[in-house]
């Protein structure tokens, strides 16, 4: 089940332009209908989401239509991206003509100009028709963003305040503090105003092709996609259970002292139950992490042909190998093996020939050696057997046997397929080498065994620490450890 939801995050990525377009969507319709059916077709429930709170005017459904168009469109390209921008611009110039009113305090006409507003006259407010400051300033801040979104400018700051104004005007209606939605009568914001701003915001906020925001919730790290989901529970939680309390008291359900204890029982349930399940997606995540970081360090040291350990898997091995023998005061024996007229093989009966070759060729070999034995393959046609435990004697043994092996395994393949193997020994007499040094000296082994005619085994000198500085010590860069 933990595979299942790790798997499920990591192909689940949050789409921001997708979401930025269904935001505005929303945006143009909701200006559309309380447009369209709220004042032209006279229906109050419309122009007020809740009967009995303020009414939407036209001038603000007509900017949200504008805007909401216009954030669609400028996200495109070419003649609808220039379009996008004039709706913004119209946006733009009719909040500043409604703001000049209120600074100038002088009426231009343009407060009913789509439709008379009845309600507001009857209702003796003082300009009817206008939006209120607030929704103003909210629709000149969007208009600004959106002609400058595909600009080096960075548009969060701008519509930061826009999307708090939104929360204001929602925690105002359901905790019923008309400050939070307006001081007066004539500059309160509609229910839908708020909502509106909040689609609107948040579109803008997720539209920026290099913003913060859209970087940030776009980010597919585990931690990223756990806060997109969390974040929403922190905001509409905790407002829906406040909201629940007050109703609750208000209509005599239960007391202040009853209402406090359901408000904090259902928060510490909601906690524990957010917290146990981000404490499970975490440790999937991080079980999931542990088996991947396994795996890459497996491919990391492994063959692909073979499955045998690689160039890397061996020197590791090596080093574990040597570290511990030298801690036990142990001997060990190195075989360098590599097959002999393997590139005539190739190139006669082709790459699959020659793989299925090598394959057939490591199998034989790990079948015959012990468990304890660190068998490997350096590349192409040169496989390496570390042989802890083992004299001199004993080692020259096993790459007599190890000859046979490889014909063996090569003959059953077929005719053509027929090959020997030169085999070099290093042996560690002191339990004190370097990988490298042993490597060295038993390819050196291996090819002196080959330029002997192949199907052999030559064994290098003993190597000791002291033989191995004087090596060093006159061998140019590159050259051989020891000779055969």
């Amino acid at each position: 089940m933990s595979g299942t939801r790790e798997a499920a995050i990591r192909r689940s990525p949050f789409h921001a332009s997708r979401v930025s377009l269904i935001c505005a969507a929303g945006t143009a319709l909701l200006g559309a209908l309380v447009l369209g059916v709220g004042w032209a077709c006279n229906v109050s429930a419309v122009r007020s989401m809740v009967p009995g709170t303020i009414a939407m005017n036209a001038g603000t459904a007509l900017m949200f239509l504008l805007c909401g168009a216009g954030l669609m469109l400028v996200q495109g390209a070419g003649r609808g991206r220039s379009i996008g921008w004039l709706c913004a611009a119209a946006c733009l110039a009719i909040a500043l003509a409604f703001l000049s009113e209120y600074l100038i305090g002088r009426k231009l006409g343009i407060d009913e100009l789509l439709f008379r507003d009845s309600a507001g006259r009857a209702a003796h407010i003082a300009y009817p028709g206008r939006p209120a400051p607030a929704s103003l300033i909210c629709f000149a801040l969007i208009g600004v963003a959106l002609l400058t979104l595909h600009t080096r400018w960075r548009i969060e700051a701008v519509t930061v305040p826009v999307l708090g104004v939104g929360l204001m005007c929602l925690f105002g209606y359901a905790y019923a503090i008309p400050a939070f939605y307006g001081p007066a009568a004539a500059s309160k914001m509609a229910l839908n105003t708020g909502v509106g701003f909040l689609l609107l915001a948040t579109g803008v906020l997720l539209a920026a092709p290099h913003g913060r925001s859209r970087r940030i919730l776009g980010a597919r790290n585990p931690g990223t996609v756990m806060a997109r989901r969390l974040l929403p529970l922190a905001v509409f939680v905790p407002l829906m259970l406040g909201w629940l309390r007050l109703l609750g008291q208000e209509d005599g359900i239960f007391g202040l002292r009853v209402g406090t204890w359901l408000l904090t029982m259902t928060t510490i349930t909601c906690l524990v139950a957010v917290i146990l399940w981000s404490a499970s997606s975490l440790g999937a995540t991080d079980a999931q992490r542990r088996h991947l970081e396994t795996e890459l360090k497996r491919i990391a040291g492994e063959d692909e042909l073979t499955a045998l350990p690689n160039r890397r898997g061996v020197e590791e091995r090596l080093r574990r190998e040597i570290a511990l023998a030298a801690r036990h005061h142990n001997r060990g024996a190195l075989l360098m093996i590599d097959l002999d007229r393997f590139k005539a093989i190739n190139d006669k009966h082709g790459h699959a020939a020659g793989d299925e070759l090598l394959r057939a060729v490591s199998a034989a070999l790990k079948g015959r050696l012990r468990d304890t034995d660190a068998l490997g393959r350096l590349g192409g046609d040169e496989f390496v057997a570390y042989l802890p435990h083992t004299d001199a004697s004993a080692a020259r043994a096993v790459a007599e046997h190890l000859l046979g092996v490889v014909r063996d395994a090569s003959t059953a393949l077929g005719h053509g397929m027929h090959t020997t193997a030169s085999v070099g020994i290093a042996f560690d007499s002191t339990s004190s080498l370097e990988p490298e040094a042993m490597l060295n000296a038993a390819d050196a082994a291996m090819y002196a065994a080959k330029r002997a005619g192949g199907n052999r085994v030559s064994a290098a000198k003993p190597l000791t620490t002291l033989t191995k500085r004087r090596a060093q010590a006159r061998a140019p860069d590159g050259a051989p450890l020891a000779t055969a």
